[in-house]
């Protein structure tokens, strides 16, 4: 059986799950044509780069001619200085809201306003779900990776409803934050699918630390949406005070994995190694994706896959050795 493991050491989000796939081999091309399928305004950027002394691949998403930014650049291009912030990869424009009004309109006629006092003036309108669902399903990709995509997302719109108590169909993606998760996220259905793996595996998630800003205010990582997709996920805290794992990444371990484990036993094909935007010293901020055949459930060698030979063990017990020597 094919398997995919992923060593989340240093967590994972969306955009280094694409550069883990693209560097365990998934074609580039693809990925850029699934993008260009989903007629949205964005494109990707793939490059080397190196963390700590490995080199992997970095995915960058434009959207719109924007490219995604760390969160905490973004709040400070918004007026707030957050040196100590997270370097969340994909939803730094993010907002989910409850717009229980977001069809009703005054006796003018006009809609009724949707900013949030204080709200960046590019906050505006977001995508609910069923406009997500629909631009996805009128894409040019597989039905499969179309089922796991709305899969995926939905696992976010679950989680996101629960934390603000609403439901689902009423929570909403930022605009520009939409299209940033929806490529991450297709591309990630599209890429995995790719792959004919038949398992995914997950290690432990290393969770980071330290706090996250968000808008609805400075929360202790994990984030709460983060929190509800890792239910039953073993996870632990290292390294860099910053959020590792983010609600994409969450979703999408979420989705895609069969169960948790240590590194199990396969005879290796290929791994790719797939990394986030900051450096940290000492901590290779990467992803590692490796893939092969599953091999014995408890872990024992073989000389040969191939082998029908039969091993056969001798044992006895030889109580009263010393006896009979003397």
């Amino acid at each position: 059986m094919r398997i995919a493991y992923l060593d989340c050491f240093s967590g994972i989000s969306g955009d280094m799950f694409l550069g883990a796939l693209v560097d365990a081999g998934v074609s580039p091309r693809l990925l850029e044509d699934t993008v260009a399928a989903l007629d949205i305004g964005a494109r990707l950027e793939i490059s080397r780069v190196v963390r700590s002394g490995i080199s992997a691949t970095k995915v960058d998403v434009y959207a719109n001619g924007e490219k995604d930014l760390p969160r905490e650049v973004f709040w400070k291009q918004q007026g707030h200085d957050h040196a100590h912030e997270d370097a969340r990869e994909v939803f730094w424009k993010q907002q989910w809201h409850d717009h229980a009004h977001e069809d009703a309109r005054g006796e003018s006629g006009h809609a009724a306003a949707h900013e949030h006092e204080g709200a960046p003036a590019h906050h505006g309108h977001g995508r609910s779900l069923t406009e997500i669902r629909g631009i996805i399903e009128n894409a040019a990709i597989s039905s499969t990776a179309k089922a796991t995509a709305i899969r995926i997302f939905e696992a976010l719109g679950k989680a996101e409803a629960q934390i603000h108590g609403t439901s689902i169909e009423r929570v909403h993606f930022h605009e520009i934050g939409a299209v940033d998760a929806m490529v991450d996220i297709v591309c990630a259905a599209v890429g995995a699918e790719s792959l004919a793996v038949e398992e995914w595996v997950c290690s432990p998630l290393n969770v980071g630390g330290g706090t996250v800003q968000c808008a609805h205010g400075t929360l202790p990582v994990p984030a709460p949406a983060t929190l509800k997709l890792l239910r039953d996920a073993p996870v632990y805290s290292s390294g860099p005070q910053v959020e590792l794992v983010t609600p994409t990444g969450a979703a999408i371990v979420n989705t895609l994995s069969g169960r948790f484990a240590p590194f199990p036993a396969m005879k290796i094909e290929k791994a790719g190694y797939g990394a986030g935007t900051r450096d940290f010293p000492e901590h290779p901020n990467l992803l590692r994706l490796t893939i092969g055949e599953a091999g014995p459930v408890d872990g024992a060698s073989t000389l040969s896959s191939t082998s029908n030979d039969r091993i056969t063990v001798l044992e006895a017990n030889l109580d009263d050795l010393v006896k009979y020597i003397k």
